[in-house]
Protein backbone atom coordinates (compact mmCIF):
# COMPACT_ATOMS: atom_id res chain seq x y z
CA UNK A 1 0.00 0.00 0.00
CA UNK A 2 2.83 2.30 1.08
CA UNK A 3 5.56 1.06 -1.47
CA UNK A 4 3.73 2.59 -4.01
CA UNK A 5 3.06 6.53 -3.00
CA UNK A 6 5.00 9.09 -1.79
CA UNK A 7 4.48 8.75 1.88
CA UNK A 8 3.22 11.86 3.73
CA UNK A 9 3.55 11.80 7.45
CA UNK A 10 0.27 13.57 7.77
CA UNK A 11 -1.88 11.15 5.78
CA UNK A 12 -0.53 8.47 7.23
CA UNK A 13 -3.46 6.60 9.71
CA UNK A 14 -0.85 5.98 12.45
CA UNK A 15 -0.10 9.92 12.67
CA UNK A 16 -3.89 10.63 12.38
CA UNK A 17 -5.40 7.99 14.77
CA UNK A 18 -2.13 9.78 17.42
CA UNK A 19 -3.41 13.27 16.44
CA UNK A 20 -7.30 11.76 17.35
CA UNK A 21 -6.58 10.22 20.31
CA UNK A 22 -4.59 13.13 21.64
CA UNK A 23 -7.09 15.27 21.18
CA UNK A 24 -9.73 12.95 23.03
CA UNK A 25 -7.05 12.68 25.81
CA UNK A 26 -6.88 16.90 26.21
CA UNK A 27 -10.78 17.41 26.24
CA UNK A 28 -11.17 14.40 28.45
CA UNK A 29 -9.33 16.09 30.76
CA UNK A 30 -10.75 19.47 30.43
CA UNK A 31 -14.32 18.33 31.01
CA UNK A 32 -12.82 16.43 34.17
CA UNK A 33 -11.26 19.81 35.28
CA UNK A 34 -14.38 21.41 34.74
CA UNK A 35 -16.26 19.45 37.06
CA UNK A 36 -13.80 20.06 39.73
CA UNK A 37 -12.77 16.71 39.89
CA UNK A 38 -9.47 16.08 41.16
CA UNK A 39 -7.81 13.14 39.11
CA UNK A 40 -6.00 12.96 35.54
CA UNK A 41 -7.02 11.45 32.96
CA UNK A 42 -4.18 8.71 33.60
CA UNK A 43 -5.63 7.83 37.11
CA UNK A 44 -8.74 7.82 34.85
CA UNK A 45 -7.85 4.57 32.91
CA UNK A 46 -6.64 3.33 36.53
CA UNK A 47 -9.81 3.61 38.20
CA UNK A 48 -11.74 2.57 35.18
CA UNK A 49 -9.97 -0.93 35.21
CA UNK A 50 -10.19 -0.88 38.74
CA UNK A 51 -14.19 -0.47 38.87
CA UNK A 52 -14.33 -3.70 36.47
CA UNK A 53 -11.82 -5.75 38.43
CA UNK A 54 -10.74 -4.56 42.30
CA UNK A 55 -7.63 -5.95 43.99
CA UNK A 56 -5.98 -6.74 40.94
CA UNK A 57 -2.02 -6.60 41.03
CA UNK A 58 -0.27 -3.23 39.68
CA UNK A 59 1.66 -5.59 37.02
CA UNK A 60 -1.89 -6.29 35.82
CA UNK A 61 -3.11 -3.11 36.07
CA UNK A 62 -0.32 -1.87 34.04
CA UNK A 63 -0.92 -4.20 31.21
CA UNK A 64 -4.68 -3.46 31.27
CA UNK A 65 -3.51 0.24 30.78
CA UNK A 66 -0.93 0.18 28.69
CA UNK A 67 1.93 1.74 31.04
CA UNK A 68 5.50 0.50 32.13
CA UNK A 69 5.70 -0.81 35.43
CA UNK A 70 7.37 2.88 36.60
CA UNK A 71 4.61 4.96 35.43
CA UNK A 72 1.50 2.54 37.24
CA UNK A 73 3.34 3.27 40.29
CA UNK A 74 3.92 6.92 39.66
CA UNK A 75 0.00 6.70 38.65
CA UNK A 76 -1.23 4.91 41.63
CA UNK A 77 1.30 6.62 43.94
CA UNK A 78 -0.94 10.20 43.11
CA UNK A 79 -4.33 7.99 43.76
CA UNK A 80 -2.99 6.90 46.66
CA UNK A 81 -1.89 10.59 48.06
CA UNK A 82 -5.52 11.27 46.64
CA UNK A 83 -7.36 8.96 49.02
CA UNK A 84 -8.72 6.71 45.81
CA UNK A 85 -6.85 3.92 45.73
CA UNK A 86 -4.85 1.97 48.85
CA UNK A 87 -2.51 -0.70 47.78
CA UNK A 88 -2.54 -3.87 50.04
CA UNK A 89 0.58 -6.62 49.99
CA UNK A 90 -0.69 -9.81 48.44
CA UNK A 91 -0.41 -12.55 51.28
CA UNK A 92 1.26 -15.09 49.74
CA UNK A 93 3.90 -13.18 48.08
CA UNK A 94 4.85 -9.51 49.79
CA UNK A 95 7.09 -8.30 47.21
CA UNK A 96 3.05 -7.68 45.20
CA UNK A 97 0.28 -5.44 46.12
CA UNK A 98 -2.77 -5.56 45.31
CA UNK A 99 -4.74 -2.35 44.61
CA UNK A 100 -8.13 -1.67 45.83
CA UNK A 101 -10.77 1.23 45.54
CA UNK A 102 -11.39 3.48 48.23
CA UNK A 103 -14.83 4.95 48.90
CA UNK A 104 -13.92 8.06 47.12
CA UNK A 105 -12.17 6.10 44.35
CA UNK A 106 -15.48 4.52 44.10
CA UNK A 107 -17.75 7.41 44.24
CA UNK A 108 -15.89 9.34 41.17
CA UNK A 109 -16.83 6.18 38.84
CA UNK A 110 -20.54 7.18 37.89
CA UNK A 111 -19.16 11.36 37.36
CA UNK A 112 -16.26 9.91 35.36
CA UNK A 113 -18.39 7.34 33.49
CA UNK A 114 -21.08 10.25 32.54
CA UNK A 115 -17.94 12.69 31.45
CA UNK A 116 -16.87 9.84 29.11
CA UNK A 117 -20.21 8.99 27.97
CA UNK A 118 -20.94 12.75 26.77
CA UNK A 119 -17.26 12.61 25.09
CA UNK A 120 -17.90 9.70 23.21
CA UNK A 121 -21.45 11.29 22.31
CA UNK A 122 -19.64 14.64 21.34
CA UNK A 123 -16.53 12.84 19.23
CA UNK A 124 -18.87 10.66 17.53
CA UNK A 125 -21.22 12.61 16.74
CA UNK A 126 -22.59 12.29 12.22
CA UNK A 127 -20.68 8.66 12.60
CA UNK A 128 -22.86 5.91 11.93
CA UNK A 129 -22.84 2.74 14.45
CA UNK A 130 -21.50 0.60 11.63
CA UNK A 131 -18.35 2.59 10.77
CA UNK A 132 -17.75 2.77 14.49
CA UNK A 133 -17.83 -1.06 14.40
CA UNK A 134 -15.24 -1.16 11.28
CA UNK A 135 -13.18 1.27 13.04
CA UNK A 136 -13.09 -0.78 15.98
CA UNK A 137 -12.68 -3.95 13.79
CA UNK A 138 -9.95 -2.18 11.99
CA UNK A 139 -7.92 -0.70 14.83
CA UNK A 140 -7.71 -4.36 16.34
CA UNK A 141 -6.34 -5.49 13.24
CA UNK A 142 -3.87 -3.55 13.14
CA UNK A 143 -2.92 -3.42 17.05
CA UNK A 144 -3.10 -7.80 16.29
CA UNK A 145 -0.91 -7.06 13.19
CA UNK A 146 1.78 -5.89 15.39
CA UNK A 147 1.45 -7.84 18.58
CA UNK A 148 4.71 -8.74 19.74
CA UNK A 149 6.11 -7.22 16.68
Amino acid sequence: MYEDKEFLLEDSPGFLLNRTALRIKKDFQRRISAAELDVTAEQCAVLWSLWRREGCFQRELAEQTFKDITNITRILDGLERRGMVRRVRDEHDRRMSRVYLTEQGTSLQDKITAIASELGRDAYQGIDESDLQELRRVLNLVYANLSDA
